[in-house]
C-alpha cells in the first residue's frame, strides 16, 4: 500500500462512479430514501481542518476503529481489514476475512471484531492479524460498536442487535430495537443505535441488555457518533444531525447540514468538531460545536463514507468508497496576535 500526496490526484481521470456492494452507508441511504455552515472562533486559537494526505486501501472501505491505545487504525476494506499505522498514517499491513465485511469493533484488550452480509463476525488476534474465530449473527449485519467487554451488532432485517460476550465470543442476547437499525456509537455505558425505518434511536443500557430509552429524531437516521455526553444521529430526509443529551437522552437541538445523500459521522472526543459526509458531492463538513451555525467543508474522494476522529482530538480519518482510499483530517492552531484574536464567527479562516 502506498501513501497518496493529495486527496485527488490530477494526474489520472476520476473513475466512474458505481454504488459497490460493500459502500454500505451510502447505499443504505439511497435505499431508504427511494422508498419513504460554520463553526466560531473562540478568542483564540483557531483550529483550520484541512485534507494533508490520502492513504490507498483495499476496495470499497468503510467503517473505522482504532486500537485500544490508539496506535492503529482499522478500516474495513473489501474481505478484510487494513492496518494502518496513525503515527505515520501508512498501510502497515492486512487482515484477511473469508468473506466481505462492513462493521468494526474493538474489544478493551484489542481483539478486534468484523462483521458482514453473510451473517459471520470474525474475530481477528490484534498481534497476528488472523481470524481466530466465527461467530453466526443474522445476515445483512451492518454495523458493530464495543462497550466494555461485550460487541454490539445492528441486524436490520429482525430489527434487533445481537449482544456478543467476547469472553466467550457467543451470542449471549437478543435485544429488540426499532425498525432498520443500522449502526450503534457506545458512550458512558449506554449503546445507541439509529434506527433508519423507525426514525429513532435506542438507547441500550450495556449493563442489562435492555433499552431504557427510544429517542424521536424523525425522518431517516443512519450515521450515529458519540463524545462529550452528546450523541449526534445523521438525519437523511431533512439532512441534518440530531443532538441528544445522553444525560436525559432526549433531542436537544437539529443541525442543518444539507448538500444531498448524508453519510457518515464523527465526533472528536472533546466534542469540539463534527465531522459529517455529503456522499453526492464528495465532501465532509465541519461543523464547530461552539457555534453550529456555521460550517466549512472540504473535498475529500469519491462516496465518502465512514468517519472517525483521533483520540488526540487532532485528526479525524474518511472513507472514501469509490477510490479505494482514507482521505486524512488534519487541524493545527493558527496564530493569533492583535485584531486576529478578536472573535469573527469564521472557522478554520
Amino acid at each position: 500500500m502506498s501513501v497518496l500526496n493529495s486527496a485527488r490526484p490530477s494526474a489520472s481521470p476520476r473513475p466512474q462512479r458505481r454504488i459497490s456492494r460493500l459502500t454500505v452507508l451510502s447505499v443504505l441511504i439511497a435505499a431508504v430514501l427511494a422508498t419513504a455552515q460554520v463553526p466560531a472562533a473562540g478568542a483564540a486559537p483557531a483550529s483550520a481542518w484541512e485534507v494533508s494526505s490520502t492513504i490507498a486501501v483495499g476496495e470499497a472501505p468503510n467503517q473505522f476503529a482504532f486500537s485500544p491505545d490508539g496506535a492503529r487504525l482499522y478500516v474495513t476494506a473489501g474481505e478484510g481489514i487494513d492496518i494502518i499505522d496513525t503515527a505515520t498514517n501508512t498501510v502497515v499491513a492486512r487482515a484477511a476475512t473469508p468473506a466481505s465485511v462492513g462493521g468494526i469493533a474493538v474489544s478493551p484488550s484489542g481483539e478486534i471484531y468484523v462483521v458482514g452480509s453473510a451473517g459471520t463476525a470474525y474475530v481477528i488476534d490484534p498481534q497476528t492479524y488472523t481470524v481466530v474465530d466465527d461467530i453466526a449473527v443474522e445476515p445483512n449485519s451492518i454495523g458493530m460498536t464495543a462497550s466494555g467487554d461485550t460487541v454490539y451488532v445492528t441486524n436490520p432485517t429482525s430489527g434487533t442487535i445481537s449482544v456478543i460476550d467476547t469472553a466467550t465470543n457467543t451470542v449471549e442476547s437478543t435485544v429488540p430495537v426499532g425498525k432498520y437499525p443500522v449502526l450503534a456509537t457506545a458512550l458512558d455505558g449506554t449503546v445507541y443505535v439509529s434506527n433508519a425505518g423507525s426514525g429513532t434511536v435506542s438507547a441500550i443500557d450495556s449493563a442489562t441488555h435492555t433499552v431504557i430509552a427510544t429517542i424521536p429524531t424523525g425522518g431517516v437516521p443512519v450515521g450515529i457518533t458519540s463524545a462529550a455526553g452528546r450523541v449526534y444521529a445523521v438525519e437523511g430526509i431533512s439532512q441534518s444531525v440530531a443532538v441528544v443529551d445522553a444525560s436525559t437522552n432526549t433531542v436537544v437541538d437539529t443541525l442543518e447540514v444539507g448538500g444531498g445523500t448524508l453519510t457518515g459521522i464523527a465526533v472528536t472526543p472533546d466534542g469540539s468538531t463534527i465531522f459529517v459526509n455529503q456522499s453526492d458531492t464528495d465532501t465532509t463538513v465541519m461543523i464547530d460545536t461552539a457555534d453550529p451555525s456555521s460550517c466549512k467543508t472540504v473535498t475529500v474522494g469519491a462516496r465518502p463514507g465512514g468517519a472517525i476522529a483521533s483520540p488526540d482530538n487532532v485528526t479525524a480519518y474518511i472513507t472514501n468508497g469509490e477510490d479505494a482510499s482514507v482521505s486524512v483530517l488534519t487541524t493545527a492552531a493558527q496564530p493569533c496576535t492583535g485584531f486576529a484574536c478578536i472573535p469573527t464567527g469564521s472557522f478554520g479562516g
